[in-house]
């Protein structure tokens, strides 16, 4: 993965080790991580890519999945 990252031309600060550093840490904490990651990405799209319109990941981030809830057969 490092080598791949190396070769970018533009990519987040220390991306390598952000991404690698994700594995060693609590699944929540990790999320918010991983999403400064993805905002950091986006900015740079926005800025080096101004053509590519990113109004659908802007409108994802920071966006939840909600658990479930599980009905009883009986109500």
């Amino acid at each position: 993965m490092g080598t791949l990252i190396e070769q970018m031309k533009i990519a987040p600060q220390n991306l390598a080790l952000r991404l690698e550093d994700l594995f060693h840490q609590e699944a929540s904490i990790a999320a918010l991580h991983l999403e400064a990651l993805v905002q950091e990405t986006v900015a740079l799209v926005e800025t080096h890519m101004p053509q590519v319109n990113t109004a659908f990941a802007k409108r994802q981030l920071g966006w939840r999945q909600q658990p479930w809830q599980i009905v009883s057969a009986d109500q």
